[in-house]
């Protein structure tokens, strides 16, 4: 993404605004990182490369006034990757101008926020674009130009906002990189079902509250869907460039959705529950295109539930070890089952955390994806540990442990779509 000067700029006169030039409190951090990712598997093309060097960085600036009242933060990422020229790429995070003043609260500028509960899967989280080329696991996320005033009482905290730009989802190099769906998307033919294109005049509202152990949360987003609709062109195109594979547009409909969010701390137990409608228009399937939607076909309203909940249940002092063990349980629904968009319409995940309360604040989180209706499943591992002060060192792998079919034998296709490409991703983050 470029940098748009209109954001430095309103940063910047916020910067100048927010009161006393006198004093001002000065935090200033950030971090170095060295990432090697291998995909042990061929790849399905000998174009696609099977190890990547990269690294990154990412400061934060924060400027505070005495009073508290006043805050600019800036918090820039970069990326370079030696191979996959979409991974190099940089983000504000975060530039904005913070006010506070008792129970009013008011943000400007770039900024992240997160909605939700869950572990395996987010449906209530929507303002912020996902950050598709930085991870699979989808917590990466991109700076949102937003403003938003927020205020807290006894009767719970309202939060209102104002998104007038909107941000694609951006994909893998189709050439080199990895992992690999089978597809390419080329961001020059995207397609925007409001018309006004990446300008936007999204909003959401959220309000949240605790009942004694209950935290709650209410959504309402009305503006462009963050997750696209991959649509067959029309023509089809293939690109030479990109190893021959279907060239694929992204459109991004105009989206409604109400979200409903809940965890109850009751002792050892986390109860966790996700719960959205939402309502969008939709490019039908093609016949001539193995029911995949084209850009020829149709559009139709589609109103859709989706649920996610679960449990996570936490043994403290594992054996008088001074470690915890966390056992997870989630189960992840979609009305439209197998007829959905991603592979999470019937499936159920299981992991296991360890934190073993050392000074390395070393963890360790064993999960796994089972489809009740295709069969297939897929195992992660993450592990992260302090060295010394400044160092820490992080692991994730990620595999396909088996590519299901349902009872009338259809083939998982998102299953087999990546069942060559598991990775093994080694990251050592320098913090300073």
């Amino acid at each position: 993404m470029a940098l748009r000067p209109t954001i430095g700029a309103l940063a910047a006169s916020c910067m100048l605004c927010a009161g006393s030039a006198i004093a001002l409190d000065i935090d200033f951090e950030g971090n170095l990182e060295l990432e090697l990712r291998s995909f042990p598997k061929e790849a399905r093309h000998a174009e696609m490369e099977d190890n990547f060097i990269a690294i990154a960085g990412e400061v934060e600036l924060g400027l505070f006034s005495p009073s508290g009242r006043h805050a600019v933060i800036v918090k820039p990422f970069a990326r370079y990757d030696n191979h996959d020229h979409e991974r190099s790429h940089a983000d504000l995070r975060e530039a904005k101008y913070r006010y506070v003043n008792g129970p009013f609260e008011a943000t400007i500028g770039a900024d992240k926020e997160f909605w939700g509960v869950t572990e395996f899967l987010h449906l209530v989280d929507i303002i912020n674009q996902t950050d598709n080329v930085e991870s699979t696991d989808g917590e990466q996320k991109l700076g949102q130009p937003m403003v938003k005033f927020s205020y807290a009482s006894r009767y719970g905290t309202l939060t209102a906002y104002a998104l007038p730009f909107f941000r694609i989802r951006q994909y893998i190099d189709p050439k080199k990189g990895r992992p690999n769906g089978g597809f390419i998307v080329d961001d020059n033919t995207t397609l925007f079902e409001s018309g006004e294109g990446r300008r936007t005049d999204d909003y959401a509202l959220r309000y949240q509250n605790n009942f004694g152990p209950f935290d709650i949360g209410l959504s309402w987003f009305d503006g462009t869907a963050r997750d696209p609709q991959l649509l067959v062109p029309f023509p089809p195109e293939a690109s030479g460039l990109a190893n021959g594979l279907p060239m694929l547009q992204a459109h991004y409909a105009y989206l409604t959705q109400a979200g409903l969010d809940v965890q109850a701390t009751l002792g050892p137990w986390l109860l966790k529950l996700e719960a959205t409608q939402a309502s969008e228009n939709r490019y039908l399937p093609d016949p001539d295109f193995a029911d995949r939607p084209s850009a020829r076909m149709a559009q139709e309203e589609a109103d859709i539930f989706r649920a996610t909940g679960g449990f996570e249940y936490t043994f403290y002092n594992l054996f008088d070890s001074g470690t915890d063990l966390g056992l997870v349980a989630e189960y992840m629904y979609d009305e439209r089952k197998q007829d959905a968009p991603h592979p999470f319409g019937n499936d159920m995940g299981l992991g296991l955390r360890w934190t073993a309360n050392d000074p390395q604040s070393t963890a360790i989180l064993v999960g796994g994806l089972i489809d009740f209706d295709m069969d297939s499943s897929s195992i992660s591992l993450e592990a992260e540990r302090r060295l010394g002060h400044s160092f820490k060192a992080m692991l994730e792998a990620r595999f396909i442990d088996k590519v299901g079919e349902s009872d009338d034998g259809q083939e998982d296709a998102f299953a087999a779509a990546l069942a060559d490409e598991d990775s093994i991703r080694f990251r050592l983050a320098y913090y300073f």
